[in-house]
C-alpha cells in the first residue's frame, strides 16, 4: 500500500505510477527522520541536564526550567551573533558601493 511518507512501502508498481509522488514521499520520510533524530537529541540533552543539575544541588523539578533557560541563553547569544554579521556584512556592502 502506497504511504504517502515512507517510500520504503511503495511497490516498484506504485513507484512506476507515481514518481513524482514517491520522490515527495521520500522527501517527507528525510524530513520526518530528521525531526524524529532532533527530538531524540533534544530529550537526551535534558536527561543529560537534568542529571548533572541535580548532582550538583538542584531540584528534579526546577531542571526542565533551567535547561530552557539556559537554551534561551544560547538561542539569544546565537541570534545576536547572527545580527551583528548581517550588520556587518550590510556595511561593508554598502562601503563598497561608496
Amino acid at each position: 500500500m502506497k504511504d504517502s511518507r515512507n517510500p520504503n512501502n511503495w511497490s516498484n508498481r506504485e513507484l512506476e505510477q507515481d514518481t513524482a509522488g514517491y520522490l515527495a514521499a521520500q522527501q517527507a520520510y528525510r524530513q520526518d527522520q530528521a525531526v524524529a533524530a532532533d527530538r531524540r537529541q533534544e530529550e537526551q540533552d535534558l536527561e543529560r541536564f537534568t542529571a548533572a543539575f541535580t548532582k550538583a544541588g538542584g531540584s528534579k523539578g526546577d531542571a526542565a526550567a533551567a535547561y530552557r533557560a539556559k537554551r534561551n541563553e544560547e538561542a539569544t547569544a546565537a541570534a545576536a551573533h547572527a545580527d551583528e554579521a548581517a550588520r556587518l556584512a550590510q556595511r561593508g556592502a554598502t562601503m563598497g558601493k561608496v
